[in-house]
């Protein structure tokens, strides 16, 4: 428990631990006057029995003469009209705590996602490497909200009613200490008892769950991202296979977990109703006085119906806390660990870092790069240098680290060994961004978000801020203004679909072109940006290319090599070196590799 409470102090900010103070007093409060509520039955009760205890009880008597009562009557009234007071007020400050704590935990949902998402997108990028987008998108979508849920809100619930319980038995051990005693021993201990006799169990099915869960977004993730394959191929029963598996075990773990947090309540609600019973037979053969036993009896049997549902509730949100510790501890992991501590902060266009200018060339020295957990180095001692304004081209066979060099190009991927210098300025972390703010960069599969093609261009930039004469000019470099201004029937605002589904392959790689050439970069990178597509579409994205070129540097990965016949500079990678280098035509005719891989091509 106090592990949990470490981690939960790491992923709550100092103004989110203040307001966590704050409720703290507030379900204080309202303990107490749920204490007082239960005490205030007794002398009611008692002065119902028997009215004359108003002038033997010193208290009461003060009370009736400072109040100039005359009649024992009317203060039996007035005891009465208080003591519902005192219950309405004491209801009124549950109300509030319960607003507050409710509040507390929904507002920190928002804010702990917000977190972790912008945690997530400041990670490097080859944190991504090495992580499923299934599973990052549900730890933010759905795991806090779990959290939230089943965590946090069990841990307030728990505050809550431990605080009322104690108040209650306060109360009750300073009225009868041996019975109090007896009570707390019989249901504290069995519930208790129950609890350390399932904790391991419930971390463990809590560890299932959420692996299960995993499952169940991977395989809902992937058969839609998949749709028009699987549609094709008739592999819906696969994947509605591998999701069902995956859901039935979360929801067994989830019915478990309901279910014995629950059972034990009802076998020791009957005990604590029968305790009653038998409590005030002991205190009628004890006691022999009527009049004594019945206040005593009252007090206990109010006290029963306030202390039972918080011994309950005790137990319930114990058993919900230690079956959802999985999901604090993936979260505390994601949050408070990593290379960068820090999360992404909004920045308005115009405060942008300034691009890093390229005046000469970018220079890779003795460049040198492996992913976590290789055997061997993907790209080994790279030396070379792209010049300004001229086109250049990679190529090589499946796995030669073309893209792997271009990644570093970008900045995405930091040398291990040797260092990308732009003119003589070395890129680090100091000035990865200035750098990255001249970079535009066209992938092989343009992702296209689910609106307006002028928000296409101008990714991620809001609004408000988007400049449409920049837009409009991008599109007519990308030879694709055109068909968005007499085909489409919006124009810039029409919607694409979902990943584009409503453009051709051409036209979304022309307005990822157009993206690329948003912000008028003085680099611009193709990564394979022709090789999934037809001859004559492949026309038209080489007739954009060779529109950008004019005035800008390009960096081009080759599929086919009909793409870089009018590069300046064509490096050809083989086993992460540069094997061989020149002109289209100089390789053509000088080596056998390129040879042969234009023949086949």
């Amino acid at each position: 428990m106090s592990g949990a409470v470490y981690k939960l102090s790491h992923i709550l900010t100092k103004r989110e631990k203040m307001h966590a103070g704050i409720i703290l007093v507030a379900i204080l409060g309202m303990a107490f006057a749920q204490a007082l509520g239960v005490a205030s039955i007794m002398p009611f009760i008692s002065l119902v029995m028997e009215p004359d205890m108003v002038f033997e009880n010193r208290y009461l008597n003060w009370v009736y003469d400072t109040f100039n009562f005359t009649s024992v009557n009317h203060f039996t009234i007035f005891t009465g009209v208080v003591m519902v007071v005192i219950l309405v007020s004491a209801n009124a400050v549950n109300a509030l705590a319960t607003y507050l704590k409710l509040r507390f935990a929904w507002m920190n949902n928002h804010r702990l996602s917000r977190r972790l998402l912008g945690k997530y997108l400041s990670m490097p990028f080859a944190y991504f490497l090495n992580q499923n987008s299934s599973d990052l998108s549900k730890n933010v979508l759905q795991e806090i909200n779990h959290l939230t849920k089943s965590y946090m809100i069990p841990l307030m619930m728990i505050i809550t009613k431990g605080a009322v319980a104690l108040f209650i038995l306060l109360t009750l051990f300073l009225v009868d200490f041996a019975v109090s005693l007896v009570a707390l021993v019989v249901f504290g201990g069995a519930y208790a008892v129950i609890f350390l006799r399932i904790n391991r169990s419930l971390v463990y099915r809590g560890a299932e769950r959420m692996k299960a869960n995993k499952m169940r977004y991977k395989a809902v993730t992937e058969a839609f991202g998949g749709i028009k394959e699987i549609k094709v191929l008739s592999r819906e029963p696969y994947f509605l296979e591998r999701y069902s598996k995956a859901s039935l075990k979360q929801a067994r773990h989830q019915a478990w977990n309901a279910v014995i947090g629950k059972v034990p309540h009802f076998a020791l609600e009957a005990v604590a109703f029968g305790g009653i019973v038998v409590f005030v037979l002991i205190l009628l053969v004890t006691r022999e006085d009527a009049r004594q036993v019945i206040p005593l009896a009252s007090l206990f049997a109010f006290a029963g119906l306030r202390l039972m549902p918080a011994l309950k509730e005790l137990f319930h949100n114990f058993t919900k806390m230690q079956f959802n510790r999985a999901v604090l501890d993936r979260i505390y992991e994601d949050v408070t660990s990593g290379e960068v501590a820090g999360e992404v902060q909004p920045v308005k266009q115009e405060n942008l870092p300034e691009p890093l200018p390229l005046r000469q060339e970018i220079r890779l020295e003795n460049v040198s790069y492996f992913y976590p957990n290789a055997k061997e180095e993907v790209i080994k001692d790279i030396n070379l240098a792209i010049e300004k304004n001229t086109m250049v081209a990679f190529v090589g066979p499946t796995g030669a680290g073309k893209t792997t060099l271009v990644d570093i190009i970008l900045g995405l991927l930091p040398p291990q060994k040797g260092r990308l210098l732009v003119d003589d300025v070395t890129i680090d972390e100091s000035n990865l961004r200035n750098w990255q703010r001249n970079i535009g960069y066209v992938p092989q599969y343009i992702y296209l978000s689910d609106d307006k093609v002028a928000r296409n261009i101008a990714l991620g930039v809001p609004d408000n801020e988007i400049d449409m004469a920049m837009v409009e000019k991008a599109a007519r470099t990308a030879n694709i203004h055109d068909f968005i201004a007499h085909d489409l029937p919006d124009g810039y605002d029409t919607f694409v679909g979902e990943r584009g589904i409503r453009l051709s392959g051409g036209q979304r790689q022309r307005i990822g072109i157009a993206r690329a050439l948003y912000h008028d970069p003085q680099v611009l990178v193709f990564d394979e940006a022709t090789s999934a597509l037809d001859g004559s579409t492949e026309e038209m994205i080489l007739g954009a290319m060779e529109n950008a070129a004019k005035s800008k540097t390009l960096i081009v990965i080759a599929h086919r090599l009909t793409t870089v016949k009018t590069c300046d500079v064509v490096y050809m990678l083989d086993k992460g070196e540069v094997v061989a280098s020149g002109t289209y035509d100089e390789l053509l005719g000088t080596n056998e590799q390129f040879k042969a891989m234009a023949r086949s091509r």
